[in-house]
């Protein structure tokens, strides 16, 4: 833990959003959007929410970019991993002369521009060991479609808690992963919506 470690956000949304295809492949498709909510406040404490939707291919990229950005709290704090730029989509676009379309979290901080986006670079071996840790079942290598968009809010609290625990200040590390465990006792026993 360094000691510039930053106060977590009052307002805080971790977003996975599980595509077909890599997001800058040809035909790429939002299959499943999760979003997990952290509001803190001085009477309540800490709550938390989650958001988990699965879409087919006939849903537009817009409307579920629209739909996102409609969910996320004023002046929240968004958290995603970083999009990663394949080789032969930069080469594509370079031999044709195009620019990269823009990324998800692109369109989403132009519909809201309120929210800090923070975008995540995280290998999956990092994320592996913060879900083993607390004991949240990931997708792994290989899954399916349909395998990762059910994961989708394990992810999205993996995300969380890894940026919780690299940086966040230890009294907040302390008090909110109480506070989250004892939510996710609860939604553990909830059935899986899809």
């Amino acid at each position: 833990m360094t000691d510039n470690a930053m106060r977590h956000p009052s307002a805080l949304t971790a977003l996975a959003i599980v595509r077909d295809r890599n997001e800058f492949s040809h035909r790429s498709a939002i299959r499943s959007v999760a979003m997990l909510h952290v509001v803190r406040d001085r009477e309540r404490g800490a709550r938390f929410s989650l958001d988990h939707n699965a879409f087919d291919r006939e849903t537009s990229r817009a409307e579920i970019i629209e739909g996102i950005a409609e969910r996320i709290p004023q002046d929240a704090t968004l958290i995603a991993r970083a999009p990663r730029i394949l080789q032969h989509a930069l080469r594509h676009h370079a031999a044709t002369g195009s620019p990269l379309p823009p990324a998800d979290l692109q369109l989403l901080q132009k519909l809201r521009g309120d929210c800090e986006i923070l975008p995540l670079e995280c290998r999956s071996a990092a994320l592996d060991e913060t879900s083993a840790a607390f004991m949240l079942r990931r997708a792994g290598p290989g899954s399916s479609i349909l395998a990762t968009a059910r994961r989708a809010p394990e992810e999205t609290q993996t995300l969380w808690l890894t940026f919780l625990w690299t940086l966040c200040r230890k009294t907040d590390r302390t008090s909110l992963t109480s506070a989250w465990q004892a939510w996710s006792a609860l939604q553990r026993a909830r059935p899986i919506p899809f």
